[in-house]
């Protein structure tokens, strides 16, 4: 049986697995270990060896690669990796995007051999085979939109999706048939769940995300083989019933959606996955108030509540552990 959906079962049944759909780096036990960030985002060793730190801090569940350039890269954009900044890590940002229609998206025939995949390839093969059915592995893709913006102008792109929707809809066409083939290819080397992020699609409006990304987003969704979690950041609540036209296994919001909106439209049995507390609460809170977060996010059984961020700032090896400990007993 599939780990996601024992762990998801487990969960349920008050036994409350903690899952990572989204990577988590714990930082402080990564410079514990002599890795460098710029090394976990190209080398497959540091990679795999990264992902697995996740669960040795306690978490059932482990997701790569760690960075949302990897599609942008395949299609021929600059990749800029940054030093550390005061002694914090720098995620690679987006150089010249040279996209600017459907017809400027090529996509490699030998996509395994693209960009960084051998390594991201070969890091989920590593994991899978270390934990040997300790935690889950998954994978983490960028969605359609999210995508876009990596490869587009952002400027431009918002100009063309409210002025020329038909040329933005054939760009997303060719993005979404990238994405499925990347999704099978990490599947392929052992992926357990996918995880696809939409970042800040609610960023258009509901009408346009219906007309533009339902279709794309419901391709992607038709033809899975393991678990698919859809992932949307921002006032979410919006979108929950375009979200759950496109048939995930499960949904992921963050904390500016109404929680209890999401729920109360969500399916008995769906898990939500939900980012709680402030942006910066794994760095700077206590753990007594990272535990009572924790608490009011679990307003039922079907919400696995998720840290926010992880090295922006760096979360407290304390705060971790509060965390993790109040999302197991409740």
């Amino acid at each position: 049986m599939n780990l996601f959906y024992e762990l998801m079962g487990s969960y349920q049944r008050g036994l409350r697995a903690v899952f990572t759909p989204h990577p988590f780096i714990p930082l402080s036990l990564m410079r514990e270990k002599g890795l460098v960030f710029n090394d976990i985002l190209q080398n497959e060793e540091d990679m795999a060896f990264a992902a697995m730190l996740a669960v040795e801090e306690g978490f059932d569940s482990t997701t790569l690669p760690f960075d949302m350039n990897v599609e942008a890269e395949i299609l021929g954009g600059e990749i800029l990796y940054h030093e550390e900044v005061e002694g914090h890590p720098v995620y690679p940002t987006m150089g010249v995007r040279t996209i600017q229609t459907a017809e400027d998206i090529r996509i490699p025939g030998n996509l395994s051999e693209a960009g960084r995949m051998p390594v991201i390839l070969q890091a989920i093969r590593k994991a899978k085979e270390d934990l040997k059915d300790q935690a889950g592995v998954g994978a983490f893709i960028p969605g359609p939109f999210t995508l876009a913006g990596q490869v587009l102008n952002p400027d431009k792109m918002f100009v063309m999706v409210l002025k020329k929707p038909e040329v933005f809809a054939a760009i997303l066409e060719r993005l979404t048939d990238l994405l499925s083939r990347v999704r099978d290819a990490y599947v392929s080397a052992g992926a357990e769940f996918v995880t696809v992020e939409e970042g800040g699609a609610t960023t258009i409006s509901p009408r346009s995300f219906e007309k533009l990304l339902s279709p794309r987003l419901a391709a992607l969704f038709s033809d899975k083989k393991v678990p698919h979690a859809l992932s949307l950041a921002g006032r979410s609540d919006r979108f929950i019933d375009l979200l759950l036209a496109c048939r995930p296994d499960a949904l992921g919001v963050d904390q500016e959606c109404d929680l209890a909106t999401v729920v109360e439209k969500t399916p008995e049995g769906m898990p939500l996955f939900c980012i709680c507390g402030a942006y910066d609460m794994m760095a700077k809170a206590t753990p007594e108030i990272v535990c009572e977060a924790v608490r009011r996010c679990i307003t039922t059984d079907r919400v696995f509540p998720l840290p926010p961020a992880d090295i922006y700032p760096p979360a407290k090896p304390e705060n971790t552990a509060a965390f993790i400990e109040t999302a197991r007993q409740g």
